[in-house]
């Protein structure tokens, strides 16, 4: 297939030709490894642009994965100094939340096989987005001081959740999720 800038094939005379040495200059290896793989299927032509370029690493990277990875180690580096909590019994969202990766390891095995690299990745993005829901929706931070277990429960539920999502994500990113 052929990529294309602004859904035009790439040409000198258009002037619409991306530089992929300043794009990894200005945004990381990972992220345009990221955006390409997402956006253009193998063997397709898949369009790109500069703007769902910077779309695309702000949504699913940025705002999305690195947010909450930033948001759930800050609190616990801030109230468990820094130390993962033991789990306490678990409720049916936190079940729910680590068994929707597991029940669906055969699909990821079999979009990775039939090199469906971009569906993959959508769904290692909704993972993400699913293990935000749980983060905000939980709101750890205001079971500090009236219920410490289920504190330390949903921390370690999300951390067990971020470690997945960042295995899956590992060979797109592997930079990013050392």
């Amino acid at each position: 297939g052929w990529i294309l800038s602004d859904d035009k094939k790439m040409s000198k005379s258009l002037g619409n030709i991306l530089d992929p040495i300043k794009i990894i200059k200005n945004f990381g290896i990972d992220q345009l490894r990221y955006y390409l793989i997402k956006e253009v299927s193998l063997g397709n032509d898949g369009s790109i642009s500069m703007e769902n370029l910077k779309n695309c690493i702000n949504n699913d990277l940025a705002n999305n994965y690195g947010n909450l990875c930033q948001r759930v180690f800050s609190f616990i580096k801030k109230n468990c100094n820094n130390k993962i909590p033991k789990p306490g019994n678990l409720k049916d969202e936190d079940i729910r939340l680590i068994k929707n990766i597991k029940k669906n390891i055969p699909k990821l095995i079999e979009l990775i096989n039939d090199q469906n690299l971009n569906e993959y990745i959508k769904m290692v993005v909704n993972f993400s987005f699913e293990a935000n829901k749980y983060f905000n929706d939980s709101e750890p931070w205001s079971l500090k001081k009236n219920d410490i277990n289920r504190m330390n429960t949903i921390l370690n539920t999300i951390v067990e959740q971020i470690k997945n999502i960042s295995i899956l994500l590992n060979p797109v990113i592997p930079i990013s999720t050392k």
